[in-house]
């Protein structure tokens, strides 16, 4: 008892120090880490959860002054499994220029990592601007960029006077992709020792041709008011308008040295795959769902490949529909592409899922990577269609005959026969198989009589189920599953028909296998793409396929794999 209460008390003592170790770790960036004196940069941190607590902002305030805070949630759910994200926020003002470091704030138990920040003195074109009450500057960043790289487009609005109204235009440019990124940042500013509020907007451009991108001058068209003037507030506003300048941006085409395939110029990139089992054991017949995630920064998900895995040797693969989103990481687009895939094994075995690879170019170093999923093996095991664990096949004695004794499959009445036997032997070993299955069964009631006293009845009477022993039943019974939409129901009686004229048979791939290429084949993958990939249900499919019998293939065939080639080769 002592031993129990100390082992629970243990685990409640070290149940935070798990959650702890489960939560997500808060991931700090800056939306820019070079700026002018008197301008603002804001500090993004990305946390796994939906509603996380305020961090303590006091390690910020020697270098910086906090101009506000705002918080950005994304929820997703796949597969069924919810995901949360949120972005915190924090609109910085450097109080001095030269090199400053971002301290490490504390949140959701977690401590973010530092960073850096150059702050350069400020510029003339402040001290020009600070002659007109309101001002409009626009900033690329970089100036020079390729074909589909995010360009960040930065506007800011200065003005110190009191506005009544205004509209602020949104850029453009001819031959790229123009999109707002994230919310307004609010603050003042100090130019040429006057005051300024400041409103601060980004957009990601993406230039879709090679040569010059001209980025068109947003304006701004608004009213002034005068707080002391009585006439102000009926509508005697004062207009006031401002245009930013032209923006010129190199684009240069898809270098020569990038890998053939899927053009993908991103700041970051992580391809991941899970779902392999942990044990690295399955089963045939039994399903292993594996999800291949695609993360991107500095690119949209639209412009994310296709995710896809190969024709395994050894397995059936059915992919279920994919996911998508987007969000972004400071002033950054992030995309998002996730696939699941039902991997089915076919037979007992080694299943190997090669190496996936996929081509991108980092355009922050400027060269050519490749993000890598390592290859996997799994041993899978025998099944039954039962979907209880099977005992693997007797081996073949060396004269090449089939050993004496077989286990019987008490599910479906038919016996496991060596593979490689499909003439006479398999007859014998199912009639000495239903004999013995018989013979327990009356043992059973025999003793089952005595042990109440009464006499046995006999048993040489007893009805033989036609599905067993006779193919026409079993074939009549599977036409009349197949009329239903029970997709197990369809397995099982297309096997236990199989087994009739072939008893080795124990999933649906081996029988597959063992089928001529047409609509035999193509009938039985759309059953197990309805079982595992929530499809239709194929009925008429089936009776219209094994209506007149079994299509087997010649006695001898070969079964030729192929490697898994890249997912974007060279």
């Amino acid at each position: 008892m002592r031993s129990r209460r100390f082992l629970l008390g243990l685990l409640l003592a070290f149940a935070p120090m798990l959650a702890f170790a489960q939560a997500a770790v808060p991931v700090a960036s800056l939306d820019r880490d070079k700026i002018g004196l008197g301008e603002t940069v804001t500090l993004n941190i990305e946390i796994g959860d939906e509603t996380p607590d305020a961090p303590d902002l006091s390690p910020l305030t020697p270098d910086f002054v906090v101009l506000g805070t705002s918080t950005n949630h994304s929820l997703s759910i796949v597969n069924g499994r919810r995901e949360s994200h949120t972005i915190l926020g924090i609109a910085l003002r450097p109080r001095r220029e030269g090199h400053l470091t971002v301290p490490a704030l504390s949140i959701a138990g977690q401590r973010t990592q530092p960073l850096s920040l150059d702050v350069a003195p400020s510029s003339d074109a402040g001290g020009a601007a600070a002659d007109r009450p309101v001002a409009l500057e626009g900033k690329a960043e970089p100036t020079q960029a390729y074909v589909g790289q995010q360009i960040d487009y930065t506007l800011r609005l200065y003005f110190a006077v009191n506005l009544a109204d205004g509209q602020l235009g949104d850029p453009s440019a001819e031959g790229a992709e123009v999109r707002r990124v994230g919310q307004d940042a609010n603050y003042q500013t100090v130019r040429g020792g006057r005051r300024f509020n400041v409103v601060e907007r980004h957009y990601a451009i993406f230039p879709q041709h090679a040569g010059t991108l001209e980025i068109q001058a947003p304006t701004f068209q608004g009213t002034a008011v005068d707080p002391t003037d009585a006439n102000s507030f009926f509508g005697a506003g004062e207009p006031i308008s401002a245009v930013a300048e032209r923006v010129r941006i190199d684009v240069r085409a898809r270098p020569a040295s990038a890998a053939d395939g899927a053009w993908i110029p991103a700041r970051e990139l992580k391809l991941s795959l899970d779902g392999i089992p942990v044990d690295g054991k399955a089963r045939v017949g039994q399903p292993i769902t594996l999800n291949m995630r695609l993360e991107a920064t500095g690119i949209p998900f639209e412009a994310l490949p296709a995710l896809s895995l190969p024709k395994l040797d050894g397995a059936d693969v059915y992919p279920d529909k994919a996911v998508t989103g987007g969000g972004s990481s400071g002033s950054w687009v992030t995309g998002r592409r996730q696939q699941s895939f039902a991997v089915v094994p076919t037979r007992p075995g080694t299943l190997h899922i090669p190496e996936t690879t996929l081509h991108w170019w980092n355009v922050v170093t400027d060269k050519a990577e490749v993000a890598t999923v390592p290859a996997h093996d799994i041993a899978v095991g025998a099944g039954s269609a039962t979907g209880a664990p099977a005992a693997a096949p007797p081996p073949a004695s060396q004269d090449g005959r089939a050993p004496e004794a077989a286990h019987a499959s008490t599910a479906g009445g038919s016996a496991m026969a060596t593979p490689g036997q499909p003439d006479m032997p398999w007859r014998w070993l199912f009639i000495g198989a239903l004999a013995l299955w018989l013979a327990t069964l009356a043992a059973w009631f025999v003793l089952g009589r005595r042990r109440r006293g009464k006499t046995p009845p006999s048993v040489v009477g007893a009805p033989v189920v036609p599905a067993v022993t006779r193919e026409r039943p079993a074939h009549d019974a599977f036409l009349k599953a197949a009329s239903g939409d029970d997709l197990a129901g369809m397995e099982r009686a297309l096997l236990q028909w199989a087994r009739i004229v072939r008893p080795s048979f124990r999933t649906l791939g081996e029988l597959s296998a063992s089928l001529r290429e047409g609509a035999q084949r193509d009938a039985i993958s759309a059953l197990q793409r309805a079982r595992f990939a929530g499809g239709e249900a194929p009925g008429g499919t089936l009776r219209a396929a094994f209506a007149n019998g079994f299509d087997w293939l010649p006695s001898t065939s070969v079964n030729g794999g192929e490697g898994l080639p890249p997912l974007y080769p060279r």
